[in-house]
């Protein structure tokens, strides 16, 4: 088993393998966390922006019912 250790931005830790083989380089891991942490952060993006739609049509349609009465 071979162990090296990562740092990328402000997060730091150990990564362990099985095969020393296919270690990858600490370059490598940086693009996979960083793509990762991207398509983490446009999920939440996305969830965010279909809730504030979600709560902006329920206001307007609040407004609309309330001018009916």
């Amino acid at each position: 088993m071979a162990s090296m250790h990562v740092r990328i931005d402000e997060m730091h830790s150990r990564v362990d393998t099985i095969d020393s083989d296919a270690l990858l380089t600490p370059a490598a891991l940086d693009r996979i966390v960083r793509a990762v942490l991207r398509a983490m952060e446009d999920r939440h993006r996305s969830e965010r922006v279909l809730r504030a739609d979600i709560d902006l049509r329920s206001i307007v349609e609040q407004q609309r019912q309330g001018g009916r009465s």
